[in-house]
């Protein structure tokens, strides 16, 4: 059952009411943003929700206009949207592209503004808990979807019979994956760009044990494929912190990613790479990485032309 602070319940049994709507948001990256709805800003001790923020601001020049939260008793899905002025100062079109509001954690709340320093405890009601959806964009406007809670429930727990393994590659616990990927991630370098899909990489130096330390050495080029289905992080340069998967990769090192990068991909930018897996038994499970007793398929399981062929 839902739980309303004494005094903000008693504030609301006054009909005299003076309250905001404010939304709290911590993307996968840390960092924090606040709106409220209010015409001046919030200053508010946000820590009790795991938040490191003891005097988190709230700002009110984005404008902020929340649609009706619908919420049912039931395992339905709550569901919301946001919408909020994008000056192009907080909603960075290339960031929002590029994914890093994706999954975004989210508190919605309302608070009294009439109290100087509304505490968690007593002069805020949580209307709605979760985590940002699809994001439009708009010319003046930016809309947010916002999913609850609830969501979650939405995601497959079964599993499919298949011949390519369905776990993901170093996925750690029961049933998974459960190779270490350390010996399978390197530190590479962009040396040559044709554009924000395809460029060429190469290993970084690496710096041999010894004493004295003997010279830098240049590692040998990837195998052909090594890093298809793979990922690239970058480290450095403008996609600093952005992760893409690989397409195709060729022993020359030309890198090919499923999708272009927003932010432009230039020589010299560091990344980290995790060599890829095609799903194969033979060619990847057992051949590359040495984890076929972890392998998550039935690639001997027969096809359903050879279940129902004449005998």
């Amino acid at each position: 059952m839902k739980s309303i602070p004494a005094a903000l319940q008693a504030h609301y049994d006054s009909g005299s009411l003076c309250v905001a709507s404010a939304l709290l948001i911590r993307r996968q990256d840390g960092k924090v943003f606040a709106f409220t709805s209010h015409d001046l800003p919030l200053v508010m001790d946000v820590t009790p929700w795991g938040v490191d923020a003891l005097e988190q601001v709230f700002d009110c020049k984005q404008g902020l206009s929340a649609s009706d939260v619908v919420s049912s008793s039931g395992f339905n899905v709550d569901n919301l949207e946001i919408t909020t002025l994008d000056d192009g100062t907080l909603f960075v079109r290339e960031e929002v592209l590029a994914g890093m509001w994706q999954n975004a954690e989210f508190w919605l709340f309302r608070y009294r503004w009439d109290v100087l320093l509304p505490t968690i405890a007593n002069d805020v009601e949580i209307l709605m808990r979760g985590w940002l959806g699809e994001i439009t964009l708009g010319s003046t406007a930016l809309t947010v979807e916002m999913r609850g809670l609830k969501q979650k429930l939405q995601q497959s727990v079964g599993i499919v019979s298949q011949k390519t393994c369905r776990s993901r590659l170093g996925a750690v616990g029961r049933g998974q994956c459960n190779r270490d990927l350390a010996d399978h991630t390197h530190a590479v370098v962009v040396t040559a760009v044709t554009d924000k899909r395809s460029f060429v990489i190469a290993q970084l130096p690496v710096q041999p044990p010894g004493d004295p330390l003997p010279p830098l050495v240049q590692p040998p080029a990837f195998p052909d494929d090594y890093l298809g289905e793979g990922l690239l992080t970058w480290l450095t340069g403008a996609n600093a912190g952005l992760t893409q998967k690989v397409r195709t990769h060729t022993a020359a090192g030309v890198v090919t990613l499923v999708l272009p990068m927003v932010l432009p991909v230039a020589v010299g930018d560091t990344l980290t790479a995790v060599a890829g897996c095609r799903k194969r038994l033979m060619e990847d499970c057992k051949a590359k990485f040495g984890n076929v007793l972890n392998f998550q398929a039935e690639y001997h399981r027969p096809s359903p032309d050879t279940l129902t062929k004449p005998v």
